[in-house]
């Protein structure tokens, strides 16, 4: 008997067997697919790899070509920062030679850049600008008080020029001969009108220019005042029989609280007393402050009379009754006393402050700006407001501005 005779084929075990050969079969290609998909997006990723790693040194060496390229190209510098090398190489220099500074209150001294060049403070003036740019420069060295003031003056043609500030305020297209603005006086210049674009901004405070001397000193004005007002002077009055004060500048009260302000504002008062930075003060150049008395009726403006007596070597101070007067644009503004002073005056606009003028014919009386603009004869005793004028010195540079409210002159 053969021993296979007894196996049977069944037929749907035979398809179960055909089927599961090709499942294997398709599995097999599904993997194989598979397989060849990640090995292709492998090398993709590798591909990516090697151009994003081509990219980045390609970055890498352009930057430092570039990097290469710049440092081989000289660096052009602003000119008001070639102006600072110039001022820090002065610095450096008279450190080295402190016998070479100015040593009398006043006196200048001045270096050019061509000496700072030679005692290798500085660079030539070429190697900081464009080229073709062709400039000259110097620092003047000025004693005030007991700091240095440096003061450098870069001259580049066309391209730039320094320029102080009073150069830029007495510029013809400023000078008027009517209407508001600023009129050339007597060897100084005046401003006059309600409406003048005077103003200057320096560190701490806000102020105006009343005038230009001539030797171009600006005086400025406080524009808001300063600390919380104060009596002119309160000592003991014996015509008056009573604390009405004594209205002798040299030792009033008045003069004491100026001088504290600007020796040593109170703290506590800091956003009303403490007006000048320590930068303010190396601007400012003292200056013979006129005290003279005057009454009520007498007329003149040009402060013949308050200059009959000084105060000298003063750093602060307050206006006379003639620059009050001189502010006016109304012809029948003539003496002391007059109304009409306070029209087409912009010094009207802040009222009920001290002048530095008293009344000649009662001791116990100073003059004052009244909240209506009008000067008016009042007791020392009384408050007031401050309004400080103080003497820019002509060397103050320019920075930037047109003299606006809303656009001060500023300076460096």
């Amino acid at each position: 008997m053969n021993p296979n005779e007894n196996l049977v084929k069944h037929p749907e075990k035979e398809e179960e067997f055909e089927e599961e050969e090709e499942f294997e079969e398709e599995e097999d290609f599904e993997d194989d697919k598979k397989t060849k998909s990640v090995s292709s997006s492998s090398a993709a990723k590798s591909k990516m790899i090697k151009f994003m790693g081509f990219i980045l040194l390609g970055t890498i060496i352009l930057l430092v070509i570039l990097f290469v390229f710049s440092s081989l190209k000289p660096k052009v510098y602003k000119y008001t920062d070639i102006e600072k090398i110039m001022k820090t190489a002065a610095q450096s220099y008279f450190k080295d030679f402190p016998e070479s500074l100015p040593q009398n209150e006043g006196s200048i001294v001045e270096i050019n850049t061509s000496n700072l060049v030679a005692a290798g403070k500085m660079k030539e003036l070429s190697e900081y600008t464009k080229e073709g740019v062709v400039c000259s420069g110097s620092v003047q060295v000025e004693l005030a008080g007991s700091d240095y003031v440096y003061t450098p003056y870069l001259n580049c043609g066309e391209n730039y020029a320094t320029v102080e500030l009073y150069k830029k305020v007495v510029s013809d297209e400023n000078i008027v001969t009517a209407g508001y603005g600023l009129y050339a006086s007597r060897g100084s210049y005046v401003f006059k009108g309600e409406e003048v674009n005077n103003y200057v901004q320096l560190d701490k405070s806000l102020w105006r220019i009343v005038k230009v001397t001539p030797d171009n000193n600006l005086v400025l004005i406080s524009n808001d005042g300063v600390g919380y007002g104060t009596l002119w002077d309160n000592r003991y009055n014996e015509k008056q029989s009573f604390e009405a004060g004594i209205n002798q500048y040299s030792v009033s009260r008045i003069y004491d609280y100026i001088k504290k302000i600007y020796d040593n504002p109170s703290k506590e008062k800091e956003d009303k007393e403490n007006v000048l930075s320590s930068r303010d003060k190396t601007r400012i150049v003292s200056f013979d402050l006129c005290t003279g008395k005057r009454s009520e009726n007498e007329e003149g403006k040009d402060n013949t009379i308050e200059c009959a007596e000084k105060m000298k070597n003063q750093k602060i101070g307050f206006l006379t009754v003639s620059d009050y007067m001189n502010a006016s644009l109304d012809p029948n503004c003539k003496n002391t006393v007059s109304k009409t002073c306070k029209n087409y005056n912009y010094l009207s606009k802040v009222g009920n402050w001290w002048l530095v003028t008293a009344d000649k014919n009662d001791n116990s009386k100073v003059y004052q700006v009244n909240q209506g603009g009008k000067v008016i004869s009042n007791t020392a005793s009384n408050y007031a407001g401050v309004r400080p004028i103080i003497y820019l010195n002509s060397k103050v540079l320019y920075r930037s501005g047109k003299g606006t409210l809303e656009n001060p002159y500023k300076v460096k």
